[in-house]
């Protein structure tokens, strides 16, 4: 008697490409939340989301973090990196990639920096990246050589609330030997509380609108201030 072929339900190989991590049409899907590297030597790698048990951080959405650097791409070989409100570490990690020599990422609540600390692990990133522990400020009120200073390239991303008073101080304290001349200064905030004030010693060279968020993007010439 010939044996019928044996039938596999098709939900055995819907949960399969699942756990894979393709769609059923059998293109890549990741979970929702879930972000990936856009380009450069760690392209494609899945970002860790933020535990949910973590609160007050906004990442920087992927179609902003693309736009910043597709407009930097020209000027981050051998960058070196100060994200000063590092939240999820995808910045950071998107500049490492697209090849920034290393980074210092700053970041006041200690379950994020535990987070951070895994995130950097497992993209193997730990030689070229300084975790600190700490507000913004209070970092600038370091000497810029204890956390691997001067930069040449600084994200800023504080909380849109307080972006239109924290930027006008950190700004001088930056320019207290913590940049080199000609660093970059990417600075994103609210579009809808309108435009930052004017820096002194610093050149606007671009402000980009993307949905909510703005992105200014400004450099530093070396002037008096430092």
């Amino acid at each position: 008697m010939k044996r019928r072929p044996r039938r596999v339900a098709a939900s055995f190989f819907a949960a399969r490409r699942s756990r894979r991590g393709f769609t059923a049409r059998g293109r890549v899907g990741y979970p929702r939340g879930m972000q990936r590297v856009g380009a450069g030597s760690l392209r494609g790698r899945v970002l860790r989301p933020l535990p949910a048990a973590i609160a007050g951080v906004r990442p920087t959405g992927s179609r902003v973090r693309e736009a910043i650097f597709d407009r930097l791409h020209l000027e981050l070989q051998g960058r070196v990196v100060l994200d000063l409100f590092a939240g999820s570490g995808a910045l950071a990690i998107e500049a490492l990639s697209r090849g920034a020599a290393r980074a210092t990422l700053v970041e006041q609540q200690p379950p994020v920096v535990r987070f951070l600390r895994e995130q950097i692990r497992e993209l193997a990133l730990a030689d070229r990246v300084t975790l600190w522990q700490g507000d913004a400020l209070a970092a600038l009120r370091r000497g810029p050589a204890s956390l691997g200073g001067p930069f040449s390239l600084v994200l800023l991303d504080p909380p849109y609330e307080r972006t239109a008073a924290l930027v006008p101080a950190l700004a001088p304290m930056l320019a207290a030997g913590w940049l080199v001349p000609g660093a970059i200064v990417v600075c994103e905030h609210d579009r809808t509380a309108g435009a930052l004030p004017g820096l002194p010693d610093y050149v606007l060279e671009a402000s980009r609108r993307y949905g909510q968020t703005a992105v200014d993007f400004l450099r530093w010439d070396g002037g008096p201030s430092r």
